[in-house]
């Protein structure tokens, strides 16, 4: 599988950190939160990183212009390889929103999430295709490090691999 388009739920630290990096990395980025203010706050931590991108070299076809920022959940995933969620450490939040995520996702796009303490197996458990939820647990700065802890469920599929 091959990543061309990111999506990102929650604009926060680290989902700000998802959305410059896959930027850097020439993706399309779809971008989703429901805090007053994300967008701006978004594309400023995205301009903030910017600089410290360009210096460490940034794929061709790399720019800012490639992010969109949508009013839905279901329209940030719906055409993303692999999404990426950022939202507040609470499990009944997590859970809510990956059932909505794995229903309105295409059928083989990955989905993981930015968490430190909770268990996939529990926040995934209504998700429509467990086999395809990952923890995506990234070190901090998001945009430069490219240290992630990856972890799976108890039904995460060991199958397939992803390319950039």
């Amino acid at each position: 599988m091959q990543v061309k388009q990111l999506a990102a739920l929650g604009a926060g630290v680290i989902g700000s950190g998802w959305v410059a990096r896959a930027l850097a990395h020439g993706l399309d980025v779809t971008a989703w939160d429901p805090a007053p203010g994300a967008e701006a706050q978004l594309r400023a931590n995205v301009a903030n990183a910017w600089p410290a991108l360009t210096h460490v070299g940034l794929a061709e076809g790399a720019s800012p212009e490639r992010l969109r920022v949508v009013a839905t959940v279901e329209e940030c995933v719906a055409e993303a390889d692999f999404i990426q969620e950022s939202a507040p450490e609470r499990e009944d939040l997590k859970l809510s929103l990956h059932e909505r995520v794995s229903r309105a996702a295409k059928p083989d796009a990955i989905i993981a999430s930015s968490t430190s303490g909770l268990l996939p197996s529990d926040f995934y458990a209504r998700a429509v295709n467990p086999e395809r939820c990952v923890v995506g647990h990234p070190f901090n700065p998001v945009y430069l490090l490219p240290l992630v802890e990856v972890l799976g469920g108890e039904k995460t599929s060991g199958e397939g691999s992803i390319r950039r």
